[in-house]
């Protein structure tokens, strides 16, 4: 397979234009073409055999696309190390990403499995600054392009970057995100008794609202008693303030009480009836029987 300043043939004798390749790489050259035998390792080595031979050298189909390749990518992205993140003082990390650094190491170790790339180029987002990016984007609630410019990618990168994260973080969800077993009721009843001498509770209870933009077709839906648009989401806890479980499936005009009824509270605490334990909630969610 051979360059001309016409088409390129492949293999399958089919043919390629590359006016326009070849010109943007060298240039306008002039009408007397021949050719050489010169097999080019880079775009620069590629302009210089033919502005001293006057010539084309032979390549390949697959060489002409990776001259284009490497002559887009010839200064990539650099992204600042985990290391250099992490060596912000604690207030300052726990202001940006909402944890702590230990966590967020943490983190990165959990998620890197899934979040590395087997593809080895310049342009590959490392896991860190993926996970950093995306915990800046829950804890500042801030627009996907400012995040991204700051993360050092672009928007639509982000937005394929938070899915990415978000689909690894929900691998883990069952490691963390766990109701009281059987035999962990004895520890839990006595850490609530020891914050507010309450005996048999075993978990605390309670609503809030997520602010969000609305969809346009259903706006009225999420507005809440405060005139703003969020989501009403129900979270359950431990006594030390660890989430046991999360409802974020209803919009912020449908009450408490409806919630809490189509949960999977009421068959939970059901199940742990015989126990005799008590969920701790507010006056506006009593209407779910059996415990």
């Amino acid at each position: 397979m051979e360059v001309t300043s016409a088409a390129v043939t492949s293999a399958a004798g089919r043919i390629i234009t590359t006016c326009a390749p070849v010109h943007w790489l060298l240039g306008s050259i002039g009408s007397n073409v021949n050719q050489c035998s010169i097999a080019p390792h880079s775009p620069t080595a590629y302009r210089d055999a033919v502005q001293r031979q006057r010539c084309y050298p032979t390549i390949t189909l697959s060489q002409h696309r990776q001259l284009g390749h490497m002559r887009r990518w010839r200064n990539p992205p650099v992204y600042r190390p985990l290391v250099e993140r992490l060596t912000m003082e604690e207030r300052h990390l726990i202001a940006t990403y909402r944890f702590d650094r230990a966590t967020i190491e943490e983190l990165c170790t959990q998620l890197e499995p899934d979040l590395i790339s087997p593809i080895r180029h310049p342009t590959v987002i490392p896991p860190d600054v993926q996970v950093l990016s995306v915990l800046h984007f829950i804890a500042s609630g801030s627009f996907q392009t400012t995040v991204a410019m700051a993360s050092g990618m672009s928007q639509p990168m982000f937005s394929t970057v938070f899915s990415r994260v978000l689909s690894a973080l929900l691998k883990h969800v069952k490691r963390y995100i766990i109701f009281p077993e059987v035999e962990d009721l004895h520890t839990v009843k006595g850490d609530f008794y020891a914050l507010g001498h309450i005996p048999n509770v075993i978990v605390a209870m309670d609503g809030t609202h997520v602010a969000l933009v609305p969809p346009r077709r259903s706006e009225q839906v999420y507005r809440n008693r405060k005139s703003y648009h969020s989501m009403n989401v129900q979270m359950v806890c431990l006594a030390d303030q660890y989430i046991s479980q999360v409802n974020a499936m209803f919009p912020a005009s449908v009450h408490d009480a409806y919630i809490l009824r189509n949960s999977s509270i009421p068959d939970m605490m059901g199940q742990l009836q015989r126990h005799r334990v008590w969920l701790l909630g507010t006056l506006v969610t009593p209407t779910c029987h059996g415990y």
